[in-house]
């Protein structure tokens, strides 16, 4: 089992199942091998350590100092990035539910124990993550939901350019729950018992649904900035300045419920860089790593999409 199966494993004992498995004590740094989303994880587990089975030889002070910082490090050096680690996971779709299950561990516990200082970022990194996704969301009944995020990001579910990713990946379908419920405050065909039979994957979405409507809330309120559109147009309740900063700038053309997402470069380790929505479904561009490799912040291997027939906007550009 890997490491994130293992960390993910311990946050769905601890929070979904109310198990108490042992604990070990509060580490004093982010673990620098581990992968982005692994040290997001790790924080969450140290905090459940910490402040729900409060186990011997934790510290609610480092546990909550190591959250902040996970959270901080996104802020200053791009969403899904967590310096130390090659692997960075700008909008990945093959690990969404990871850092899903991650963040919405640190939101529910920070709201258990009354934690300003966690909930507050923990908030704030929910609704960039919901930015992106209505950017990027397509507007179709599959699996347990009724929307598919389908978005350019890095370490895609294959590196093979001629297939079509993660498309049928029920574990994978997380995100698209988490996202449907944040924009429309339910989720229409999951309950919590279906997903909790699902197994730890959906670890995200079982604890958002056990926030209150007046938790909930900071999470749906309306945004600042330019309206953002979504699936056939949508507006969501997030606004421009939700969306947060980028190793990247995200370009995104929508039409009705089509729509191309790409990078021009991403800093990134085996990178897809496109992805979207057009009469025939879902596709996605994955670099292939049977070329030459393709150097860290390379130029895309592909031209950018022409599909479908409207503006490029960009994105997750840092703000001044």
């Amino acid at each position: 089992m890997g490491a994130e199966q293992q960390l993910l494993q311990h946050l769905f004992d601890v929070l979904v199942l109310g198990q108490t498995p042992a604990v070990q004590p509060t580490p004093n740094q982010l673990n620098p091998r581990f992968t982005p989303n692994q040290k997001l994880l790790q924080a969450a587990v140290a905090y459940a350590d910490a402040f729900i089975v409060k186990g011997q030889g934790t510290s609610p002070d480092q546990a909550r100092a190591l959250a902040q910082q996970a959270f901080q490090a996104q802020v200053d050096n791009g969403h899904q990035v967590i310096p130390e680690h090659e692997t960075n996971e700008t909008l990945t779709s093959s690990h969404a539910q990871l850092w899903h299950a991650g963040a919405a561990a640190l939101l529910y516990m920070a709201y258990q124990v009354g934690d300003g200082a966690v909930i507050q970022p923990a908030q704030a990194w929910w609704r960039a993550e919901a930015a992106l996704n209505h950017l990027t969301a397509w507007a179709t009944s599959w699996n347990l939901g009724s929307y598919q995020v389908i978005c350019a990001g890095a370490r895609g579910a294959s590196r093979n350019p001629q297939t079509s990713g993660d498309t049928g990946a029920s574990q994978n379908s997380a995100r698209d729950l988490d996202y449907e419920l944040l924009l429309t405050g339910m989720l229409a065909k999951a309950s919590s018992a279906t997903l909790q039979s699902q197994g730890q994957y959906f670890t995200a979405p079982l604890l958002l649904l056990r926030l209150t409507a007046d938790q909930l809330a900071p999470l749906r309120k309306q945004g600042t900035g330019a309206p953002l559109a979504g699936p056939n147009g949508q507006q969501g309740p997030w606004g421009a300045d939700d969306v947060p900063y980028l190793i990247s700038p995200l370009s995104v053309r929508r039409a009705g419920n089509q729509h191309s997402s790409w990078f021009e470069q991403l800093d990134a380790f085996d990178p897809q860089y496109q992805a979207g929505v057009d009469a025939n479904g879902p596709w996605y561009k994955f670099f292939d790593d049977t070329t030459p490799a393709l150097t860290h912040g390379g130029a895309s291997p592909f031209s950018a999409p022409t599909e479908p027939d409207a503006p490029v906007q960009q994105y997750g550009m840092k703000k001044s």
